[in-house]
């Protein structure tokens, strides 16, 4: 090989490295977004597990109440049905 060729097929390398790590570059730079992207859909999923969780015990904390309602009126009668 002569010293022109030589000189060729090292800029070409050369822009070939650049080339590839743009692109590397760019990988990188999209990776970061998918993950903070996947970061935020976490604490969203998390927030809506706990919202759930928030609703399902609604409905029995009313049922509580409501049997504790009538527990105290029962309980109510009957001390004023004896005192009197």
């Amino acid at each position: 090989m002569n010293p022109e060729e030589i000189e060729h097929r090292l800029i070409k390398a050369e822009e070939n490295i650049e080339d590839l790590f743009g692109r590397t570059n760019r990988f990188n730079q999209e990776m970061a977004t998918v993950i903070a992207k996947l970061d935020n859909m976490l604490v969203t999923l998390g927030e809506l597990k706990a919202t759930v969780t928030l609703l399902q015990n609604r409905p029995v904390e009313k049922w509580d109440k409501l049997i504790f309602a009538i527990i105290g009126a029962a309980g109510s009668a009957l001390v004023s049905y004896l005192l009197k």
